[in-house]
């Protein structure tokens, strides 16, 4: 894996499956609790977003150069700003929520026969 600056040529790759994976977590826990408000949706996606960053680090997907740290935490903002901004976009959001509430309506049909 080369590194060249910060980032290891593998960043490119594993960022983008990581903000859709942050996008699609977050609307399944936002649909799981029934979160209302915005803010609270924005830092449960922060959360998601720095913890599937870690993970890949740690995991070894992704590459750092030095300081390490500075990479992790940076990847985080990353993935944590992308997945806010295409969450906030209302067709996905609409997407990602009918999504959800149609596995919690099947679920519910399942549990009541």
């Amino acid at each position: 894996m080369e590194i060249n600056g910060i980032f290891s040529e593998a960043f490119w790759y594993i960022a983008p499956i990581l903000v859709a994976f942050t996008t699609a977590f977050t609307g399944f826990i936002n649909q799981l609790f029934k979160v209302k408000g915005s803010t609270a949706k924005q830092l449960i996606s922060w959360a998601v977003g720095a913890a599937s960053a870690v993970a890949a680090w740690g995991l070894g997907f992704i590459g750092f150069g030095e300081p390490v740290w500075l990479g992790v935490v940076c990847l985080s903002a990353v993935v944590g700003l992308s997945s806010n901004g295409i969450y906030d976009i209302k067709a996905i959001r609409n997407f990602i929520n009918t999504w959800f509430s149609k596995l919690n309506y099947a679920k519910e049909l399942q549990n009541k026969e």
